[in-house]
């Protein structure tokens, strides 16, 4: 036999209802790791280590192409070392004047 629900006990189980279904949703919401919000930020983490990825690969063909000049480039890796460690030729002598106060 069937049971009928009272007009009060029909409005409560519609409440439990409700508040269950809001549960639900703030649990896709807010799940840690699995919700939507955990969803974004993984997206903008991807985004900026894409980014990232991009200036890494640009500053290692920079830095491949001095490599590159380095090793075929004589003239190159002359001006290099005189001026960055100050290197002479040989017989060559380097004069360097203070100026006055």
């Amino acid at each position: 036999m069937r049971q009928k629900f009272s007009s009060s006990e029909k409005k409560q189980l519609s409440y439990i209802g409700l508040f269950l279904a809001l549960l639900l949703l703030l649990w896709i919401v807010f799940a840690p790791n699995r919700g939507i919000v955990a969803l974004y930020r993984a997206k903008v983490e991807i985004t900026r280590l894409q980014q990232e990825n991009r200036r890494l690969a640009e500053e290692n063909k920079v830095l491949q192409e001095e490599i590159s000049r380095l090793q075929d480039d004589p003239e190159y890796l002359e001006e290099k070392a005189r001026k960055e460690y100050g290197m002479l030729k040989e017989n060559e002598v380097l004069y360097i004047f203070k100026k006055k106060d």
